[in-house]
């Protein structure tokens, strides 16, 4: 368990300084400061095997009831204070691994046509856990353990701010709102929008062509945006990428005027990218700029055995693709950016996960809430991120700006900023988070 415990560590100590802390992992206390109690063993050699629910301990913390994967007796209270040393009587580490590391979608047989896990299949569902960054209590623990008999040893990374909000952009679609669009009107019966939509593609400006819109709603913030290009036009098989060549004319002018203002620019792995290195490398070409340091992947597609290992290849800083597309919350049971876990070099990644927390098509498309209770859902999420200084990552697409076919949903979006500007959050991009963490 060497490795889980070293992975543990280089997590927990991106938000924290544990360096000049004694820490033992073991199954009996040897004398050191701090000591978490070791439980698991065999479960992360065998890739077929996963945890029995019925088997997990539950357990409060600061009023929250969170679950213990690996160990058999409740009775314990989770830390021991004895001789200006604390003892976690709990297997922290190991249950951090085992969410951190994505190990249920490693053994998960039920998957989607896209190969994800789906929500309701997933350990997050079935542990009810979505809204509770699990892993963020893991280190809690182990912070108010070694705060009482050491000293405080959590980092300030965000300034004057109580947390940052990570907010992103995918382009997937900028060129067929006339067509879409109209053929939404159409549905709704507003037959006047039609021609209008029309006339404005012939004029050369598609309403889903609003990077102007977005930066001006963004510049009155002070904000500093992700914006993810799809390079690949067309469809893959049976599947869409994007509606626009990412080589032509507009869409190179629109990426350098992007840059000039600030804003990150960032690959959307095309579809497949996500298990092939060679098709990454030419999309990170085709994105046309001297250096992308971030990608989500399309689809939000991620095999955890192979995606690590190309991202590592394609010399990407960081990734945000590991969010639920059915469910908002925490699908690594974290509100902290995170190393990535090899597990083809079982080892922990260099790659930074900035986990996603809320999608916009997530809200309207599959959860079905109304603009009310979607800003009800995510102030909850932004209450929890809050209470632990961690990254509220949002994905907003650019065609949630426009009034036609997701009409209201731009207004949600600046509702969005100003509830993080009234919570002390900090806007800003995937990549300003990065270096503020990786320093």
């Amino acid at each position: 368990m060497k490795t889980q415990l070293e992975y543990f560590l280089k997590n927990f100590n991106l938000f924290y300084d544990s360096t000049e802390v004694d820490i033992d992992y073991s199954k009996v206390n040897d004398g050191k400061l701090i000591t978490i109690h070791k439980s698991a063993e065999d479960l992360f050699w065998n890739k077929q095997d996963d945890i029995e629910l019925e088997k997990i301990i539950w357990k409060m913390w600061k009023g929250v009831k969170i679950p213990f994967l690996f160990d058999t007796d409740d009775k314990e209270d989770i830390i021991s204070f004895t001789d200006n040393k604390a003892i976690i009587n709990y297997d922290i580490v190991a249950s951090a691994f085992y969410f951190l590391s994505g190990w249920n979608e490693i053994v998960n047989k039920d998957k989607d046509e896209f190969g994800r896990v789906r929500y309701q299949d997933s350990i997050i569902y079935k542990l009810k856990i979505s809204n509770i960054p699990v892993v963020n209590y893991y280190f809690d623990i182990l912070n108010e353990a070694i705060t009482k008999v050491h000293h405080n040893i959590q980092k300030t990374l965000w300034g004057d701010s109580e947390y940052s909000m990570c907010i992103t952009h995918d382009i997937d679609n900028c060129t067929s709102a006339w067509l879409e669009g109209s053929f939404s009107e159409l549905k709704k019966k507003k037959l006047f929008s039609i021609p209008k939509l029309i006339f404005k593609r012939i004029a050369g400006k598609d309403d889903w062509f609003n990077f102007d819109t977005i930066a001006q709603i963004e510049s009155k913030y002070g904000i500093s945006s992700s914006f993810f290009f799809l390079p690949r036009k067309g469809k893959s098989g049976n599947w869409k990428n994007a509606d626009y060549d990412i080589e032509s004319n507009s869409i190179k002018k629109v990426i350098i005027q992007l840059q000039e203002a600030g804003k990150d620019i960032g690959v959307h792995g095309s579809f497949g990218t996500h298990a092939n290195i060679e098709k990454l490398k030419n999309d990170i070409v085709r994105v046309g700029t001297k250096q992308v340091y971030g990608n989500r992947f399309h689809f939000l597609m991620f095999d955890p055995l192979k995606s690590v290992s190309v991202l590592e290849q394609c010399g990407l800083n960081y990734d945000t693709t590991l969010g639920f597309a059915e469910q908002t919350g925490f699908r690594r049971s974290t509100c902290y950016p995170f190393y990535l876990f090899n597990h083809e070099k079982n080892q922990a990644s260099d790659v930074l996960e900035i986990p996603l927390i809320v999608m916009d098509t997530t809200l309207s498309r599959y959860m079905k809430l109304n603009a009310e209770k979607a800003l009800d859902n995510i102030r909850l999420l932004i209450q929890e991120t809050a209470k632990f200084k961690g990254v509220f990552t949002l994905l907003w697409h650019n065609t949630s700006f426009s009034d036609y076919k997701y009409t209201g949903w731009r207004e949600v979006y600046i509702k969005i900023l100003e509830l993080c500007k009234n919570s002390n959050g900090l806007m800003t991009s995937g990549y300003n988070i990065y270096k503020k963490i990786i320093r």
